[in-house]
Protein backbone atom coordinates (compact mmCIF):
# COMPACT_ATOMS: atom_id res chain seq x y z
CA UNK A 1 0.00 0.00 0.00
CA UNK A 2 1.25 3.42 -0.97
CA UNK A 3 2.26 5.77 2.05
CA UNK A 4 0.28 8.93 2.04
CA UNK A 5 2.46 11.53 4.06
CA UNK A 6 0.46 14.61 6.16
CA UNK A 7 3.08 16.96 4.30
CA UNK A 8 6.03 16.74 1.98
CA UNK A 9 8.66 19.56 2.00
CA UNK A 10 11.02 20.26 -0.71
CA UNK A 11 14.05 21.70 0.58
CA UNK A 12 15.93 21.15 3.69
CA UNK A 13 17.32 24.59 4.73
CA UNK A 14 16.41 26.10 7.36
CA UNK A 15 13.01 27.30 6.58
CA UNK A 16 11.91 23.27 5.41
CA UNK A 17 13.37 21.74 8.74
CA UNK A 18 11.88 24.37 10.82
CA UNK A 19 8.68 23.81 8.94
CA UNK A 20 9.59 19.76 9.52
CA UNK A 21 9.79 20.30 13.26
CA UNK A 22 6.23 21.64 13.87
CA UNK A 23 4.77 19.48 11.60
CA UNK A 24 6.77 16.22 13.42
CA UNK A 25 6.16 17.94 17.04
CA UNK A 26 2.18 17.80 16.57
CA UNK A 27 2.36 14.21 15.25
CA UNK A 28 2.31 14.85 11.43
CA UNK A 29 3.53 12.22 9.10
CA UNK A 30 5.78 14.85 7.45
CA UNK A 31 8.60 13.76 4.89
CA UNK A 32 11.61 16.42 4.04
CA UNK A 33 13.21 15.89 0.37
CA UNK A 34 16.36 17.86 0.16
CA UNK A 35 19.01 17.47 -2.72
CA UNK A 36 21.35 19.07 -0.72
CA UNK A 37 22.58 22.19 -2.27
CA UNK A 38 21.42 25.00 -0.17
CA UNK A 39 24.39 26.90 0.91
CA UNK A 40 23.63 26.42 4.18
CA UNK A 41 25.26 22.53 4.04
CA UNK A 42 28.60 24.57 3.23
CA UNK A 43 28.59 27.72 5.19
CA UNK A 44 30.94 28.02 7.40
CA UNK A 45 30.52 31.90 8.15
CA UNK A 46 29.35 33.28 11.39
CA UNK A 47 25.31 33.93 11.19
CA UNK A 48 24.44 37.10 13.54
CA UNK A 49 20.67 37.36 13.03
CA UNK A 50 19.31 34.15 15.11
CA UNK A 51 18.91 34.86 18.16
CA UNK A 52 20.41 32.48 20.97
CA UNK A 53 23.43 33.01 20.70
CA UNK A 54 26.18 35.76 19.49
CA UNK A 55 27.68 33.39 16.95
CA UNK A 56 26.51 30.66 15.20
CA UNK A 57 28.58 28.43 12.22
CA UNK A 58 25.58 28.15 9.24
CA UNK A 59 26.43 24.44 8.58
CA UNK A 60 26.40 23.43 12.11
CA UNK A 61 22.97 25.93 13.21
CA UNK A 62 21.52 23.74 10.58
CA UNK A 63 22.61 20.27 11.98
CA UNK A 64 21.20 21.41 15.21
CA UNK A 65 17.78 22.03 13.87
CA UNK A 66 17.69 18.96 11.56
CA UNK A 67 18.47 16.78 14.42
CA UNK A 68 15.93 18.36 16.55
CA UNK A 69 13.24 17.63 13.41
CA UNK A 70 14.50 13.96 13.11
CA UNK A 71 13.80 13.24 16.88
CA UNK A 72 10.50 14.81 16.49
CA UNK A 73 9.83 12.49 14.50
CA UNK A 74 10.33 14.01 10.55
CA UNK A 75 11.86 11.68 8.10
CA UNK A 76 14.82 13.22 5.91
CA UNK A 77 15.97 12.04 2.05
CA UNK A 78 18.18 13.10 0.24
CA UNK A 79 16.41 13.31 -2.57
CA UNK A 80 16.27 15.72 -6.22
CA UNK A 81 12.34 15.98 -6.86
CA UNK A 82 12.25 16.91 -10.55
CA UNK A 83 8.46 16.63 -11.07
CA UNK A 84 5.11 17.70 -9.05
CA UNK A 85 1.85 16.91 -10.11
CA UNK A 86 -2.06 15.77 -8.32
CA UNK A 87 -4.04 18.38 -6.54
CA UNK A 88 -5.33 18.34 -2.76
CA UNK A 89 -5.46 15.65 -1.25
CA UNK A 90 -3.39 13.73 -2.97
CA UNK A 91 -0.02 15.65 -4.62
CA UNK A 92 2.34 12.63 -6.55
CA UNK A 93 6.26 13.95 -6.22
CA UNK A 94 8.85 12.45 -8.39
CA UNK A 95 12.54 11.93 -7.83
CA UNK A 96 15.10 11.47 -10.20
CA UNK A 97 18.91 10.98 -9.22
CA UNK A 98 21.29 13.59 -9.89
CA UNK A 99 24.91 14.80 -9.05
CA UNK A 100 24.49 14.59 -5.40
CA UNK A 101 21.81 11.91 -5.04
CA UNK A 102 20.50 8.38 -5.79
CA UNK A 103 16.64 7.98 -5.43
CA UNK A 104 14.51 7.60 -8.01
CA UNK A 105 11.05 7.18 -6.36
CA UNK A 106 7.39 8.40 -6.05
CA UNK A 107 5.92 9.93 -3.21
CA UNK A 108 2.53 11.12 -2.11
CA UNK A 109 1.34 13.60 0.44
CA UNK A 110 -1.76 15.32 1.10
CA UNK A 111 -0.06 19.00 1.94
CA UNK A 112 3.16 20.44 0.33
CA UNK A 113 5.16 22.91 1.49
CA UNK A 114 7.99 24.44 -1.35
CA UNK A 115 10.85 25.69 0.88
CA UNK A 116 13.18 25.56 -2.66
CA UNK A 117 15.16 28.76 -1.89
CA UNK A 118 16.91 30.35 -4.23
CA UNK A 119 20.10 29.88 -6.70
CA UNK A 120 23.08 31.73 -6.33
CA UNK A 121 25.30 33.45 -9.32
CA UNK A 122 28.73 33.07 -8.21
CA UNK A 123 31.54 35.36 -9.50
CA UNK A 124 33.23 33.22 -11.90
CA UNK A 125 37.33 32.27 -11.84
CA UNK A 126 39.05 31.15 -15.30
CA UNK A 127 35.51 31.27 -16.87
CA UNK A 128 33.69 28.53 -14.48
CA UNK A 129 31.65 29.63 -11.50
CA UNK A 130 32.98 26.21 -9.67
CA UNK A 131 36.21 28.02 -9.64
CA UNK A 132 34.51 30.37 -7.19
CA UNK A 133 33.04 27.36 -4.72
CA UNK A 134 36.01 26.22 -2.55
CA UNK A 135 36.08 30.18 -0.33
CA UNK A 136 31.72 30.70 -1.11
CA UNK A 137 31.02 30.52 2.34
CA UNK A 138 34.48 29.36 3.82
CA UNK A 139 35.89 30.91 7.39
CA UNK A 140 34.57 34.31 6.69
CA UNK A 141 36.48 34.56 3.78
CA UNK A 142 33.27 35.76 1.90
CA UNK A 143 30.66 36.81 2.34
CA UNK A 144 27.03 37.07 0.28
CA UNK A 145 24.59 39.26 2.54
CA UNK A 146 24.95 42.86 3.20
CA UNK A 147 22.16 43.10 5.25
CA UNK A 148 23.36 39.97 7.61
CA UNK A 149 27.47 40.17 7.49
CA UNK A 150 28.69 43.66 6.82
CA UNK A 151 29.09 44.23 10.33
CA UNK A 152 31.80 40.62 10.16
CA UNK A 153 33.99 43.53 7.40
CA UNK A 154 34.48 45.90 10.62
CA UNK A 155 37.59 47.94 9.44
CA UNK A 156 38.95 44.99 6.95
CA UNK A 157 39.98 45.70 3.58
CA UNK A 158 37.31 44.56 1.54
CA UNK A 159 37.06 43.57 -2.27
CA UNK A 160 33.61 43.58 -3.67
CA UNK A 161 33.67 40.60 -6.21
CA UNK A 162 30.37 41.77 -8.78
CA UNK A 163 28.55 38.73 -10.14
CA UNK A 164 25.51 41.08 -10.91
CA UNK A 165 25.01 44.57 -11.57
CA UNK A 166 26.42 48.43 -11.01
CA UNK A 167 23.67 48.86 -8.26
CA UNK A 168 24.38 45.42 -6.33
CA UNK A 169 27.74 46.40 -6.22
CA UNK A 170 27.27 50.05 -4.80
CA UNK A 171 24.31 48.58 -2.70
CA UNK A 172 26.95 46.35 -1.22
CA UNK A 173 29.59 49.12 -0.99
CA UNK A 174 27.40 51.83 0.71
CA UNK A 175 26.25 49.01 3.61
CA UNK A 176 29.74 48.35 4.31
CA UNK A 177 31.10 52.22 4.59
CA UNK A 178 29.09 52.12 7.72
CA UNK A 179 32.36 49.35 9.09
CA UNK A 180 35.09 50.36 7.02
CA UNK A 181 36.23 52.89 4.93
CA UNK A 182 38.75 50.17 2.52
CA UNK A 183 36.56 48.97 0.35
CA UNK A 184 37.58 48.52 -3.63
CA UNK A 185 34.89 47.48 -6.24
CA UNK A 186 36.07 44.56 -8.84
CA UNK A 187 33.41 44.57 -11.57
CA UNK A 188 33.92 41.04 -13.72
CA UNK A 189 33.48 41.58 -17.31
CA UNK A 190 31.83 38.13 -17.55
CA UNK A 191 29.16 38.92 -14.89
CA UNK A 192 25.76 37.70 -15.30
CA UNK A 193 24.20 40.84 -16.74
CA UNK A 194 26.13 42.21 -19.59
CA UNK A 195 28.71 44.42 -18.51
CA UNK A 196 29.03 46.58 -21.62
CA UNK A 197 24.92 47.36 -20.87
CA UNK A 198 25.86 48.83 -17.15
CA UNK A 199 25.86 52.39 -16.37
CA UNK A 200 29.49 52.16 -14.90
CA UNK A 201 29.91 56.33 -14.57
CA UNK A 202 27.69 55.43 -11.46
CA UNK A 203 30.87 53.84 -10.26
CA UNK A 204 33.06 56.86 -11.06
CA UNK A 205 30.90 59.32 -9.67
CA UNK A 206 31.18 57.16 -6.47
CA UNK A 207 33.50 57.30 -3.51
CA UNK A 208 34.78 54.06 -3.87
CA UNK A 209 37.88 52.88 -5.83
CA UNK A 210 36.61 50.31 -8.89
CA UNK A 211 38.52 48.72 -11.24
CA UNK A 212 37.58 45.90 -14.00
CA UNK A 213 38.92 42.22 -15.07
CA UNK A 214 38.10 38.39 -15.33
CA UNK A 215 39.54 36.55 -12.33
CA UNK A 216 42.05 33.98 -13.43
CA UNK A 217 42.56 32.50 -9.97
CA UNK A 218 41.68 33.08 -6.38
CA UNK A 219 43.99 32.08 -3.27
CA UNK A 220 43.38 32.48 0.51
CA UNK A 221 45.86 31.20 2.62
CA UNK A 222 44.40 32.34 5.36
CA UNK A 223 40.59 33.16 4.98
CA UNK A 224 39.41 36.43 6.38
CA UNK A 225 43.11 37.87 6.34
CA UNK A 226 44.67 36.79 3.76
CA UNK A 227 43.19 36.37 0.16
CA UNK A 228 43.54 37.66 -3.16
CA UNK A 229 42.61 37.49 -6.97
CA UNK A 230 44.62 37.06 -10.03
CA UNK A 231 43.21 38.90 -13.16
CA UNK A 232 43.61 37.57 -16.38
CA UNK A 233 45.81 40.64 -16.88
CA UNK A 234 48.15 39.72 -14.10
CA UNK A 235 47.50 42.19 -11.56
CA UNK A 236 46.68 40.64 -8.06
CA UNK A 237 44.21 42.17 -5.42
CA UNK A 238 44.49 41.42 -2.17
CA UNK A 239 42.12 41.97 0.90
CA UNK A 240 41.01 40.63 3.81
CA UNK A 241 38.04 39.28 2.81
CA UNK A 242 35.61 38.98 -0.84
CA UNK A 243 32.11 40.63 -0.45
CA UNK A 244 30.32 38.94 -3.44
CA UNK A 245 27.24 41.23 -5.28
CA UNK A 246 25.31 38.51 -6.87
CA UNK A 247 22.33 37.26 -9.40
CA UNK A 248 20.01 35.26 -7.31
CA UNK A 249 17.45 33.51 -9.02
CA UNK A 250 14.25 31.64 -7.05
CA UNK A 251 14.41 27.90 -7.68
CA UNK A 252 10.31 28.19 -8.41
CA UNK A 253 10.14 25.81 -11.62
CA UNK A 254 8.55 23.19 -9.41
CA UNK A 255 6.26 25.35 -8.04
CA UNK A 256 5.36 26.61 -11.62
CA UNK A 257 4.26 22.78 -13.34
CA UNK A 258 1.15 22.90 -11.07
CA UNK A 259 0.39 26.30 -11.65
CA UNK A 260 1.62 28.66 -8.05
CA UNK A 261 1.94 32.04 -9.37
CA UNK A 262 5.08 33.49 -9.38
CA UNK A 263 6.42 37.28 -9.60
CA UNK A 264 8.10 38.77 -12.27
CA UNK A 265 11.50 37.72 -10.43
CA UNK A 266 10.34 34.03 -10.16
CA UNK A 267 9.54 34.18 -6.87
CA UNK A 268 6.60 32.24 -5.66
CA UNK A 269 3.54 34.78 -4.04
CA UNK A 270 1.45 33.75 -1.01
CA UNK A 271 -0.74 35.15 1.59
CA UNK A 272 1.01 36.79 4.71
CA UNK A 273 0.74 33.07 5.82
CA UNK A 274 2.45 31.18 2.87
CA UNK A 275 -0.73 30.02 1.64
CA UNK A 276 -0.44 30.18 -1.97
CA UNK A 277 -3.27 29.79 -4.60
CA UNK A 278 -3.56 26.07 -5.14
CA UNK A 279 -5.49 24.36 -2.29
CA UNK A 280 -3.30 22.59 -0.33
CA UNK A 281 0.34 24.09 -0.88
CA UNK A 282 2.71 26.32 0.97
CA UNK A 283 5.96 28.00 0.26
CA UNK A 284 8.42 29.34 3.42
CA UNK A 285 11.94 30.98 2.87
CA UNK A 286 13.73 32.55 0.16
CA UNK A 287 12.17 31.27 -2.73
CA UNK A 288 9.49 34.00 -1.28
CA UNK A 289 10.38 37.47 -2.04
CA UNK A 290 11.63 38.02 1.13
CA UNK A 291 15.00 39.24 2.85
CA UNK A 292 17.46 36.34 2.41
CA UNK A 293 18.20 35.97 6.76
CA UNK A 294 18.21 32.57 8.42
CA UNK A 295 15.41 33.95 11.07
CA UNK A 296 13.33 34.87 8.33
CA UNK A 297 13.39 31.82 6.98
CA UNK A 298 12.62 30.11 10.05
CA UNK A 299 10.47 32.22 10.86
CA UNK A 300 8.21 31.58 7.49
CA UNK A 301 8.73 27.58 7.70
CA UNK A 302 7.31 27.78 11.24
CA UNK A 303 4.38 30.04 10.02
CA UNK A 304 3.62 28.02 7.05
CA UNK A 305 3.90 24.22 9.12
CA UNK A 306 1.30 26.27 11.79
CA UNK A 307 -1.11 26.91 9.11
CA UNK A 308 -0.52 23.48 7.30
CA UNK A 309 -1.29 21.55 11.20
CA UNK A 310 -4.61 23.65 11.20
CA UNK A 311 -5.43 23.06 7.61
CA UNK A 312 -5.50 19.27 8.32
CA UNK A 313 -7.38 19.73 11.41
CA UNK A 314 -8.92 16.41 12.82
CA UNK A 315 -12.15 14.65 13.12
CA UNK A 316 -12.72 16.75 16.00
CA UNK A 317 -12.26 19.74 13.83
CA UNK A 318 -14.01 19.59 11.19
CA UNK A 319 -17.20 21.12 12.29
CA UNK A 320 -15.41 23.73 15.03
CA UNK A 321 -16.20 27.34 14.73
CA UNK A 322 -13.36 29.65 15.49
CA UNK A 323 -13.40 33.30 17.45
CA UNK A 324 -11.43 35.00 14.52
CA UNK A 325 -13.28 35.82 11.89
CA UNK A 326 -10.85 35.32 9.39
CA UNK A 327 -9.81 31.59 9.74
CA UNK A 328 -11.98 29.86 7.92
CA UNK A 329 -11.00 32.11 4.63
CA UNK A 330 -7.06 32.37 5.22
CA UNK A 331 -7.06 28.46 5.65
CA UNK A 332 -9.48 27.45 2.39
CA UNK A 333 -9.52 30.72 0.87
CA UNK A 334 -13.16 30.06 0.95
Amino acid sequence: MVKIYDAIIIGGGPAGVSAALHLAYHERSVLVLDRGTSPMHFHTNSILNFSGSVYHEGRSLLRNIQGEARAAGAEFRAADVVEISGRYPQFKLRTSRSYRTEDNNEYYTKTLLLATGTSRKHPKVNGQWRGWLPVANVGNGAFYCPDCEAPLCRNKEVLIVNAGTVGSALHVANTLSRFTDKIKILMTEDAYVPFENQDLTKLDNSPFEWTQGKIKSITFPRPGVVQSVTLEDGRKLKSNVFFVAFVDVARSELAQQIGINIDAKGNILTDHRGKTNIEGVWAAGDVRPITQQVAMAVGTGNYAALMMNQFLGNEHEQGQQFDHPDHRRALHME
